[in-house]
């Protein structure tokens, strides 16, 4: 139900102004990864539309608060128990702590059947290279998407384990809607953000971003200093609207991050992670592929990239998989306009070209895994 209300409020909003004028033209056919950018010098009149966003965001946030205590009536009780014992466990980097999200993961991935290309071992380099790292997710599905995530939580976990670092590994920092945390009961809150849920105003058009910067300042001091991993949905409330192309929903957030983290990181590491899922008789089974890293590196005002998962995809771009061809025997790849670098007070909106080129390949990644598996019903469990 509550799905269905946000559904159609995203739709109401956008669909009413010519949201199709708000991306540049994209240049990757001619070798430029400077992605679709949202403008913030959008020709409508802004009141207008900040006023209907602010009415549908209040009837969401309603509609939140209605759900959350219906389930906190039905909720059994064994659930609140765990619940309240999550409430109280302190997020440190220890073995204690690293067993209670790996139970917290698994109880969330109960009942899953994914198929997973564990065989690559990304999350193992991961988690012996000890380093921090920002995962990225497609967002096809709001029911299930936590649930995954709960999957990758639990695999990283293990990787962790397995790399001896159970007691020095980053702690999970989760990006997703303030509205979600703060609609829940104190309770309830407080475990979601013991196991890294950090909430961020994800409004498309009204958001407060001194408010997002405030919440952001922590997490990046904490990033730089291998202290945390990050994990976010990019696409966020756009991830409803279909019938946009995968990287004008993907928004321009991350990518600012990871910008303005290079002033202070030396190196960047983002993980693609997709998710899909499966229909008819195959509807219980999931896919997940988790991508090559992406390394970002600042070598004064230039900025590099590696090619990730371009050149080992089918299902790249032409204009992304030519570049990285012709420059597929460098290890750090100068991102370029034209032949020409790209300076770092500019390169923001060519970042998220390349984070979302490689998610985009991720997440079909996924569903050819769910493709190429038998029926559901002959897979042993």
């Amino acid at each position: 139900m509550l799905y269905l209300v946000k559904t159609v409020i995203l739709v109401l909003v956008i669909n009413n102004y010519p949201y199709k004028n708000f991306y540049n033209s994209y240049s990757a056919k001619t070798n430029n990864f400077k992605a679709k950018t949202y403008s913030d010098n959008i020709t409508f009149t802004g009141a207008k539309i900040n006023t209907v966003e602010k009415s549908l965001h209040c009837l969401e946030y309603s509609m939140r608060i209605i759900a959350n205590r219906l389930a906190d009536l039905f909720e059994g009780k064994s659930t609140k128990e765990i619940t309240k014992y999550i409430a109280q466990v302190k997020p440190e980097a220890n073995n204690q702590y690293l067993f209670q999200l790996e139970l917290v993961s698994r109880y969330f991935s109960a009942k899953k059947t994914v198929d997973v290309n564990i065989e690559d071992k990304i999350l193992e380099k991961i988690a012996h290279d000890g380093k921090s790292a920002i995962f990225i997710m497609n967002h096809s599905n709001q029911r299930q998407d936590p649930s995954m995530l709960a999957v990758l939580n639990t695999l990283l976990v293990k990787a962790y384990k397995n790399a001896g670092k159970e007691n020095e590994f980053p702690l999970p920092k989760i990006i997703l809607n303030q509205d979600i945390l703060k609609t829940m009961n104190k309770t309830k809150r407080k475990a979601f953000e013991n196991f890294g849920a950090v909430g961020i105003d994800a409004n498309i058009f009204n958001r407060d971003k001194g408010a997002n910067a405030k919440v952001f300042l922590p997490l990046i001091k904490d990033f730089v200093r291998n202290k945390s991993n990050i994990f976010i949905f990019p696409e966020g409330k756009l991830a409803v609207f279909k019938d946009l192309d995968f990287d004008s929903r993907f928004q321009i957030g991350i990518a600012e991050l990871i910008n303005k983290v290079l002033g202070i990181k030396k190196e960047v590491t983002v993980v693609p992670v997709g998710f899909s899922y499966g229909k008819g008789k195959n509807n219980a089974l999931t896919g997940m592929h988790i991508g090559e890293p992406i390394k970002f590196t600042r070598q004064g005002e230039n900025t590099t990239t590696t090619s990730g998962n371009v050149l080992k995809s089918e299902f790249s771009l032409e204009g992304y998989k030519k570049f990285f061809e012709k420059h597929k025997e460098e290890t750090d790849i100068i991102i370029t306009d034209k032949g020409v670098p790209v300076k770092s007070a500019e390169v923001t909106a060519y970042i998220k070209g390349i984070l979302s080129e490689n998610l985009s390949i991720c997440s079909k990644e996924a569903q050819k895994r769910i493709e190429k598996t038998p029926d559901i019903n002959e897979i042993k469990i």
